[in-house]
């Protein structure tokens, strides 16, 4: 397997908040398990299907925004 896939899907999976998880264990078909444990590290060697679903996705998908504080309301006097 292509490690450059893997590399891309696992600096995804770390810039993807915990809460969206669901979402693309939904969208992918892997599940959420197999998702968390790649997060985690603790899957050294997924199978190629999963690592192409997670790719797909990743790819269809937008980059992650970062977040940007709301601005603040000037107070009231």
């Amino acid at each position: 397997m292509n490690t450059s896939f893997l590399d891309y899907v696992r600096s995804r999976l770390a810039r993807t908040p915990l809460a969206e998880f669901e979402a693309v264990s939904t969208a992918t078909g892997v599940p959420l398990s197999t998702i968390r444990k790649l997060h985690y590290g603790e899957v050294q060697n997924p199978r190629v299907a999963t690592v192409q679903k997670l790719y797909d996705h990743f790819k269809r998908s937008r980059a992650p925004r970062k977040r940007v504080p709301a601005a603040r309301k000037p107070r009231k006097s």
